[in-house]
């Protein structure tokens, strides 16, 4: 998985620090919503923070004491920082970390001997779903230290890239042992499990926030086509049944298991087009969440 995303991550625009402005500059208010409210905080977590081009991380340092970067890759988290003043990469700690916990178990190495052997469709689904089964303890080990531990936690547009391309890519290679209705038994094996990763992770992480602490999200939702503008128009009830029809699964079950862990009575939601790329353009909801009391932790 590692090895996976490094590869996206690096595959990337060197421009797109600059392109993507507009986008960051609506990430940044997500936060500036917050600090309207705690104009200084202590700890700050983001998790999925990849190459930070999202991230206004002067702005965030300024406004707490530290600020914790969580993601699997860290060389492109290191290059990420590696341009800002010495007054602000100090506040900064970068944490690797694969927050599937599946590296712990092996299960990257377990899955593609089994798929590279041939193993039979019914036997990688008994390892997939007993996977499956562990994820909450695994998570529970991975994030233990950090609970109660930030003021602001947000995730940086992961649920999208949370195991499942990754699980495809390793599918694929091995194809030629696969067809038919065995492919697609293993597919819906691994939809399960990244639907399972998508909400232990937003649960896990809302025991790293600090009692009446903010809890942040951004993801991209939709790839945006000239024929969905209308309805994008109507607003955000319209976007989520859109969505649902078109969109991404993990980010509508992502957003869906960040709104049960918020009080939902300081729930703030706003959406923007993400221009990613020249060819892509996405878009992208963003919320502001509270944890109601420490009930959760």
């Amino acid at each position: 998985m590692e090895t996976f995303q490094r590869e996206l991550n690096h595959d990337r625009d060197e421009c797109r620090k600059i392109e993507w402005k507009q986008h960051r500059l609506q990430v940044t208010q997500l936060f500036e919503a917050v600090f309207s409210k705690e104009p200084m905080v202590q700890k700050v977590a983001i998790v999925g923070a990849g190459n930070c081009d999202d991230l206004d991380l002067e702005y965030l340092a300024a406004r707490c004491q530290s600020i914790h970067l969580f993601d699997i890759d860290q060389d492109s988290m290191e290059k990420g920082i590696k341009d800002l003043p010495e007054l602000t990469r100090k506040k900064i700690e970068l944490v690797k970390i694969n927050v599937t916990g599946l590296d712990t178990i092996g299960f990257e190495e377990n899955l593609s001997s089994m798929l590279n052997r041939g193993e039979k469709a019914g036997e990688v689904l008994r390892y997939v779903k007993d996977a499956e089964t562990r994820l909450s303890l695994l998570s529970e080990d991975l994030f233990a230290k950090y609970y109660n531990e930030f003021d602001i936690v947000a995730t940086s547009a992961i649920y999208t890239q949370l195991f499942y391309n990754w699980a495809l890519e390793l599918l694929t290679e091995h194809g030629a042992n696969y067809q038919g209705s065995n492919m697609e038994q293993i597919k819906e094996g691994f939809l399960d499990v990244r639907d399972e990763i998508v909400r232990t992770l937003t649960h896990s992480l809302s025991k790293c926030i600090k009692q009446n602490g903010f809890y942040l999200t951004w993801s991209d939702i939709l790839k945006i086509e000239p024929e969905y503008g209308d309805t994008i128009k109507e607003g955000i009830n319209a976007i989520f049944a859109l969505a649902a029809n078109v969109g991404y699964g993990a980010a509508l079950i992502g957003l869906k298991a960040f709104m049960e862990e918020v009080d939902k009575s300081k729930l703030s939601l706003r959406y923007w087009p993400w221009d990613f790329n020249a060819d892509k353009r996405y878009l992208t909801i963003g919320i502001i969440g509270r944890l109601q009391g420490s009930a959760k932790h």
